[in-house]
């Protein structure tokens, strides 16, 4: 479903149905009622136009700038997780050699899950367990483990609060890939528009094809507004999405770091 709505295709696809219903619309109504009755309510529809356009342009423009928010809020998000996963795991270098070697090798495995399974999930607005897994184990492997001294017991403090920071930034993710507006809320937002468009039919403009292009600018105005609603609403699906990157380059200098302890 997220997928559907995040498809620049299909928003392009329905706007033009939309576009041609409206013209549509207008045709017939021009067909039954003559421009020179239409013209006698100019002056409340103006009045009227004015108030609902107003209402609704702020109504609008509210969830477009929410929507951008939410899209770069769940970017910095990521680069934050991804950062602290980072952290976590040149953290462990301070921990005995056992200890390191498997919670760098969780945060080998957290960043592959991320890119082959999760990115994937959230898609569709769920979740990989197997990536909660390794969490877990993370919690587990810090929080029981016995410092030896000073240095490795700052180094678990410094552990405790990055993993607290990561399972956070997680959370956050999840949430926002799960849907931000109910059907109900995309309802309101499509019957508003519909509205409007419908008043551009008390105007009585001589000629049709003048009239026709007024009401297609405006359809065209909702539709570009409603498509950026779609698009960035959805941080995670869809034709624009937050990228999987900053785990890529978090993988690929674990195994750079992991290869020269080998070597």
């Amino acid at each position: 479903m997220f997928a559907i709505l995040g498809s620049l295709t299909f928003l392009i696809a329905a706007s033009v149905v939309g576009l041609m219903l409206a013209i549509g619309g207008l045709w017939v109504v021009r067909h039954y009622v003559d421009h020179q009755t239409l013209m006698t309510h100019h002056d409340v529809a103006g009045y009227m136009l004015s108030i609902v356009g107003t209402l609704y342009a702020v109504v609008l423009g509210l969830i477009v700038v929410g929507s951008l928010s939410r899209f770069q809020q769940a970017e910095h998000n990521v680069e934050l997780e991804a950062n602290t996963l980072h952290d976590v795991f040149h953290l462990s270098q301070g921990l005995p050699q056992a200890i390191g070697a498997k919670i760098r090798s969780d945060c080998c495995t957290y960043a592959s899950l991320m890119l082959d399974e999760e990115w994937k999930a959230m898609e569709s607005g769920e979740e990989s367990k197997h990536a909660q897994e390794v969490v877990n184990d993370f919690w587990n492997i810090v929080t029981k483990m016995k410092p030896a001294d000073n240095g490795e017991t700052n180094v678990q403090q410094t552990l405790l609060t990055e993993l607290d920071q990561l399972g956070d930034c997680r959370n956050s993710r999840l949430l926002d890939a799960e849907a931000p507006f109910d059907p109900y809320i995309w309802t309101a937002i499509l019957a508003g528009g519909f509205v409007l468009i419908i008043f551009t039919y008390f105007f009585g403009v001589e000629k049709f094809a003048v009239q026709a292009l007024m009401t297609g600018l405006v359809t065209a105005v909702l539709a570009i507004n409603l498509i950026i609603v779609a698009l960035f609403a959805y941080p995670y699906s869809g034709d624009v999405s937050v990228s999987s990157a900053p785990f890529t380059a978090a993988l690929s200098n674990f195994k750079s770091v992991l290869s020269k302890v080998k070597n």
